[in-house]
């Protein structure tokens, strides 16, 4: 993605009216490489007094109600939800880098801290030991992995026409990767935010459809990514009917196109759960009941097409605001995690259609750019921030006396709604 169009997308993001957004530092300092976004939802029409980016549109009239009631996402249920003292409604994850030398540690943090789920990159013509390694090492510990298929199409933005190649090029990738980790590994991401790529931009603009299928018909370099999808789909499936093996397809949309959807399984593009990215603000809307989003809000118009959902990347918005201080006490790292708490408390009474959420990331990288370098819950595998607690809190894992007075403290939860563990010593397996 060029840099002009990836700092228009971060810049609205966040919305442009938030107070403390400042354009150019957000552009001066964006990442190019399509793999690594981590977006805010984005908005492109302002309504109200809301700043919020969002997603979602409308279902057809009379359905707002049935699924208000059945997914209790009217803002009276969710505020009457209370928050379990030992775990999640969903399983609650993480997003992380593996490595040989980092796979013990990531294991045992996320044993300790009850995270059911990873979800990291799987490369499709890179050694997969590392990936392997770690993935068994969760698979061992009653935790399970999700894995985000990169093959080359990724990178490859040439809308190539030879459709059938493709397609078929894209399903023998996908056996690839696949077939060397389907014993450790059942969950498999169709690419990474296809709808943000530029050749798919420059066809239909980003949150232009809404749930019109219509734009995207006819677009040649729409037609590729297609193909693409459709060869790994299929692969996935071939393998799953070959192994015996529960292997599963995630399909993610990004932004309110959920047109984009549509349009895919009207051309064969089947999958068994839908992926979702989301980055609120803490004075944004609930995302039970954003109207925003469409009748009922976003989590009503992903439960319209009938699969089971993974919010897999969520944290606050306030990480991509010039002013974060990615510091404990600084004002809008502390609104950060007000924001964390507020919006999973609300997720919470989502357990009919959520099946996990995933909390971008474990760590921060400060290989990259701000504000890429600092979603991490650590700023390193051996130091915890605030963000760490919260979510250990959300997830039923252990958390110590400092740890519980962290969360109390700043009124993100009370006491009674902590979990029980107190310590490594109540979750970790007896060292060997």
């Amino acid at each position: 993605m060029n840099e002009a169009t990836m700092c228009d997308l971060r810049w609205w993001q966040i919305g442009r009216s938030a107070s403390g957004l400042d354009r150019n530092a957000t552009c001066s300092k964006v990442q190019q490489r399509t793999a690594s976004h981590h977006l805010v939802t984005p908005d492109w029409t302002w309504t109200g007094t809301s700043t919020r980016p969002r997603l979602g549109s409308p279902t057809k009239p009379g359905h707002a109600s049935t699924w208000m009631w059945k997914f209790g996402l009217a803002a009276a249920a969710a505020t009457a939800v209370a928050l379990s003292a030992e775990a999640s409604s969903f399983d609650l994850g993480v997003n992380a880098h593996y490595g040989l030398d980092s796979n013990e540690k990531i294991a045992e943090l996320m044993i300790e801290r009850n995270f059911k789920v990873l979800r990291m990159g799987l490369y499709w013509d890179q050694d997969q030991t590392a990936f392997r390694d770690l993935a068994a090492r969760l698979k061992a510990n009653g935790g399970r992995s999700q894995g985000v298929l990169q093959i080359s199409y990724q990178w490859d933005h040439r809308c190539n026409q030879n459709l059938p190649w493709v397609e078929n090029d894209a399903y023998n990738q996908t056996v690839a990767a696949v077939d060397k980790v389907k014993d450790v590994v059942h969950d498999f991401e169709l690419l990474n935010e296809v709808q943000l790529r530029p050749e798919i931009q420059r066809e239909v603009r980003w949150n232009s459809a809404r749930t019109s299928a219509a734009p995207y018909e006819g677009k040649p370099c729409i037609a590729t990514m297609v193909g693409v999808q459709r060869g790994m789909s299929r692969a996935i499936a071939d393998l799953r009917v070959r192994s015996g093996l529960p292997l599963r397809v995630i399909v993610g949309v990004v932004g309110r196109d959920f047109g984009w959807l549509t349009f895919l399984r009207s051309k064969g593009v089947q999958w068994d759960v839908t992926g979702f990215h989301v980055y609120p603000l803490h004075q944004h809307r609930s995302l039970l009941n954003d109207l925003w989003y469409g009748p009922g809000g976003p989590l009503e118009q992903l439960a319209s097409f009938g699969k089971p959902v993974h919010i897999n990347e969520m944290n606050c918005g306030e990480i991509y605001r010039s002013d974060y201080e990615n510091r404990a006490g600084g004002p809008a790292t502390e609104t950060c995690l007000k924001s964390l708490a507020r919006h999973l408390k609300e997720l919470r009474s989502q357990s009919a259609l959520l099946e996990s959420v995933h909390l971008y990331s474990l760590t921060d990288d400060p290989s990259k750019a701000a504000p890429e370098n600092r979603f991490g819950l650590m700023y390193d595998l051996e130091t915890p921030k605030p963000h760490l607690y919260l979510a250990s809190a959300f997830a039923g894992g252990a958390l110590s006396p400092h740890e519980r007075l962290e969360i109390t403290s700043r009124g993100l939860l009370s006491e009674a709604e902590l979990p029980s563990r107190r310590s490594a010593a109540d979750v970790l397996p007896p060292a060997r």
